[in-house]
């Protein structure tokens, strides 16, 4: 299960795998996404944002509007079999190499959370 708030916050129980479709407006127009440009995903620990604990890039192919961000099963199983959610901060960043732009983070509005619900251990 996973779930994107309107509060941009993210809901995922741990071992799923998670697909956004990022897309970017800026005064009302759809930013066009070029071949080569590169897009960061990164979750770190909550008031700890030294603790990363998921970094994943997305290199774009040809221009789009959107850009499609998967984070496997594996990805999300950050840490040891939790009983209780767990929340973390995520932020993404465009071409985080050349030219860093922080697209979806913290301001004003306070950090984003990637919320991660219990899963049942395998035997």
């Amino acid at each position: 299960m996973f779930l994107v708030n309107e509060d941009l916050s993210i809901y995922v129980t741990r071992g799923d795998a998670v697909y956004l479709s990022l897309t970017l407006n800026n005064n009302g127009e759809t930013h066009k996404f070029i071949q080569g440009d590169s897009v960061r995903f990164k979750i770190f620990g909550k008031n700890n944002c030294d603790k990363v604990v998921l970094q994943k890039d997305f290199t774009v192919t040809e221009e789009t509007e959107a850009v499609e961000i998967h984070l496997t099963g594996e990805d999300t199983k950050i840490g040891q079999v939790i009983n209780k959610p767990i929340d973390y901060w995520y932020e993404i960043e465009l071409n985080p190499e050349i030219n860093p732009q922080t697209v979806i983070g913290y301001d004003n509005d306070g950090a984003k959370i990637f919320k991660l619900f219990p899963e049942g251990a395998d035997i």
